[in-house]
């Protein structure tokens, strides 16, 4: 019954979110639909725009063209992502697959019509795309009407609202190169975002009571929190309003941009507002996160164009210390790219970063696994974990758990599920998410899975056997549209495939092939990789140990972290079940941790009664 009622709720969210979202990958317990959209590459974009006579310039992370809809002058307003062929037309708001402009095209050549103008937005439409202008425009007006621009207040009525807002102390001088507005309640701040051609799109809102942004009218908005300084195509680049709001008070020599997420993503929607801008200076934290995301942001928005300040005790963050002197620090920015052969002057600060930060490069620590965090220290981008254990024993319902810990901290998860089905997943981690029998709790159901949903979780709707080369281009395909830090893929054995080719190579290499480019990727994308692979059949009585592991010695040699969950009620009375850590590269601790599975939560989680009972209490309080 639960299971039924958990489907039918997934299978109608997918649907509205199909109306409303332009795009293949859809959020949290949604699918990611792949049957549809084949792997794209840049090669395969120009030839079609050259093939279909659509003349284009290509930019860092785009390709610009003219609108076939809203041909209305020279400039191009056409943005097509050289990874994953979106377009957005930053005219007419249409936006869609590649599949859809390039049908679109197709249609014009056999129609036989001249002028690619010809095309209208009916036949866009039709074909799939989306067009939010009338949706942005009603928002636009919307806030327009029951807000109010605070140009007009007072230097001392200004700061007090900045104050409530737990804002910065600057000049209102900065709202003449930034637009902000207020609610009529003085409850919410309108950061104005504005498209690549300048127009307001949405707005970044701050509420004084949660003291959290926001972006509205949707996640999908194009716009980016942006002050015009100087009329060179350089811009400084931080994750936050108080840093934004300090450096344009100071008025560099360059121009400030606010991303609209922070450090959470940098969506393609967001690129085609970036691309003008031919050298991009990122100035974020100090701390691991900060480096992460540095690091991933700068391979999106294109490496050779973005250079970083490195914050230190004389060069902090703006809004720590707002009396420096920013044009000598932006003046001293650095290069991402770094030569293939280095020294260790060259890499002095990054080990004393380390240092300095040693806990934050440990990883991102477990709330419900302390004793992991104590063996393994935490976890960490661009490392692969192999999970092994007998049949039954838990593995699945297990890694479940361990996954939704990392996503319930921020960590953005893509779960790859060959042998149980999405919609089973999803109640699993539900009901592990809740703690609660949701089955005998119907009435809970909707409060839980609003805040579940809430999770950065994705699935990918794969089931059976698969091939290493498409699975690999749809995780490639979402770590680059969604920023995934931690990609699971249960299990193994169904990416080594049943077709003609397996018969005449062999499984064992065939397996080393598939753990090397999981290695690959873990290592290139930055991105954790943990990876379930069932044991060769042992003697019950005897424990499993790396040598157990399925197929050749690769997977082990190759692997950071190696967990074995052993079961050894499968032959004594009362044996226990725990997980070996049999490996751990980064600092060599090796142990166990019993594992005791608590039924009606569908969890192993190691929770003290206290912390229990508190966290019971609040969420009693939240739905009450």
């Amino acid at each position: 019954m639960f299971f039924k009622q958990l489907f039918i709720k997934t299978k109608s969210i997918s649907k509205l979110r199909l109306q409303q979202i332009p795009g293949i990958f859809y959020r949290n317990i949604n699918n990611i639909a792949l049957d549809d959209t084949p792997h794209i590459t840049s090669s395969e974009i120009k030839k079609v725009l050259n093939g279909n006579n659509v003349s284009f310039e290509e930019g860092y992370t785009c390709y610009l063209a003219k609108c076939s809809v809203c041909n209305v002058d020279t400039k191009r307003h056409l943005y097509i992502n050289k990874i994953t062929g979106f377009f957005i037309c930053t005219k007419c708001k249409l936006s869609g697959e590649w599949g859809t402009l390039e049908e679109g095209l197709k249609k014009n050549i056999n129609s036989k019509r001249k002028k690619l103008n010809a095309l209208n937005r009916k036949d866009f439409v039709t074909l799939g795309a989306c067009c939010e202008q009338d949706k942005i425009k009603d928002y636009l007006e919307k806030i327009q009407t029951n807000t109010n621009d605070i140009k007009s207040l007072s230097q001392s009525d200004f700061l007090n609202i900045f104050e409530s807002f737990k804002l910065p102390q600057v000049s209102n001088k900065i709202l003449d190169t930034i637009n902000i507005r207020i609610d009529n309640k003085h409850e919410n701040l309108y950061f104005q975002l504005d498209n690549a051609d300048q127009e307001t799109v949405g707005y970044k809102v701050l509420n004084v009571i949660s003291n959290k942004y926001k972006v509205e009218p949707s996640q999908t908005c194009t716009g980016i929190l942006y002050a015009k300084l100087r009329p060179k195509e350089t811009a400084v680049v931080v994750a936050n309003v108080p840093d934004f709001l300090i450096l344009v008070n100071h008025k560099p020599s360059v121009n400030v941009i606010c991303l609209p997420n922070g450090l959470i993503n940098i969506s393609q929607f967001v690129l085609t507002s970036l691309e003008r801008f031919n050298k991009l200076i990122l100035w974020f934290g100090n701390d691991v996160e900060s480096w992460d995301s540095a690091r991933t942001f700068a391979k999106k928005l294109g490496e050779k164009r973005c250079l970083f300040i490195r914050p230190t005790d004389q060069h902090q963050l703006p809004h720590l210390a707002p009396e420096q002197d920013f044009k000598a620090i932006i003046s001293s920015a650095q290069p991402i790219v770094h030569k293939s052969i280095t020294t260790f002057s060259s890499l002095r600060e990054d080990v004393f970063s380390d240092l300095q930060n040693i806990d934050k490069v440990q990883g991102v620590k477990w709330k419900r696994f302390p004793t992991l965090n104590k063996i393994l220290k935490g976890h960490r981008k661009g490392e692969l974990t192999i999970l092994t254990g007998p049949t039954g024993c838990g593995k699945t319902t297990f890694i479940s758990e361990y996954s939704l810990d990392l996503a319930m901290q921020g960590v953005n998860t893509l779960w790859g599920s060959f042998e149980i089905r999405n919609a089973r997943l999803a109640r699993t981690m539900l009901q592990q998410y809740a703690g609660i029998q949701l089955d005998e709790h119907l009435d809970q159901f909707d409060f839980w899975a609003d805040k579940f949903e809430k999770l950065p979780v994705y699935f990918m709707t794969f089931h059976g056997q698969q091939s290493i080369k498409i699975v690999m281009e749809a995780v490639e395909h979402a770590t680059y549209v969604h920023d995934i830090s931690h990609v699971i893929i249960d299990n193994l054995q169904f990416m080594m495939g049943m077709t003609e080719d397996s018969k005449t190579m062999d499984r064992f290499w065939k397996q080393d092939l598939i753990v090397a480019a999981v290695r690959n990727f873990a290592t290139k994308k930055n991105c954790h990789v943990t990876l379930v692979i069932h044991p060769r059949k042992e003697k019950v009585s005897e424990d499993l140990t790396t040598s157990s592991i399925f197929g050749g010695a690769k997977a082990t040699q190759e692997a950071d972290n190696v967990l074995i969950i052993q079961d050894q009620r499968l032959n004594m009375l009362r044996g226990k079940k725990f997980i070996q850590i049999a490996k751990n590269r980064y600092s060599g601790d090796l142990g166990i941790m019993n594992l005791e599975f608590i039924k009606e939560k569908l969890s192993y989680a190691q929770k003290k009664k206290k912390l229990l009972t508190q966290d019971v209490s609040n969420d009693q309080k939240e739905i009450n």
